[in-house]
């Protein structure tokens, strides 16, 4: 009997653990996808209990926007992550990103996971490699922004 219990939880969990998988975008989708795309320098991050519409968040980041690509944001955001979701979550780090951004609620958060928030060091980022749907590289920031154009107007 206990074997029979055994199977039949393993069978619940099994089953219904495919709907708590995350759904990855890939670089078009990403970028048609988000509300507001910028390169954001984060300044400070901190530990926070925000909730949201959808999730829950523990994380709140400071930032400077630099660079407007698309929608409109203030100079200075407050940005969410390390969402509830515990099998994809966005985790932000002091220093310069393309970050890619929709609303939860009146939070502003990634709007795919932990690839919403594209590291920048110098002159390059880390994007999706072409023709890969979603292996990354680091690739000229100046490169990826035009192909980031070509896509928004597609």
């Amino acid at each position: 009997m206990k074997c029979i219990g055994v199977v039949a939880s393993f069978l619940f969990v099994s089953a219904f653990g495919v709907f708590a998988k995350a759904y990855y975008a890939g670089e078009v989708e990403m970028i048609q996808g988000s509300e507001f795309i910028a390169i954001v320098n984060v300044t400070r991050v901190e530990q926070t209990n925000t909730v949201g519409s959808v999730w829950s968040y523990r994380q709140r980041a400071h930032g400077t926007v630099e660079t407007m690509i698309k929608g409109e944001l203030p100079s200075e955001v407050t940005l969410h992550g390390e969402e509830s979701f515990i099998c994809a979550q966005v985790r932000f780090k002091p220093g310069r990103h393309l970050v890619f951004l929709r609303r939860d609620g009146k939070l502003l958060v990634g709007s795919n996971w932990h690839l919403s928030v594209r590291p920048i060091t110098e002159t390059k980022v880390e994007w999706y490699v072409p023709a890969e749907r979603l292996q990354l590289s680091w690739q000229p920031l100046s490169e990826v922004l035009d192909r980031m154009a070509a896509t928004a107007k597609k």
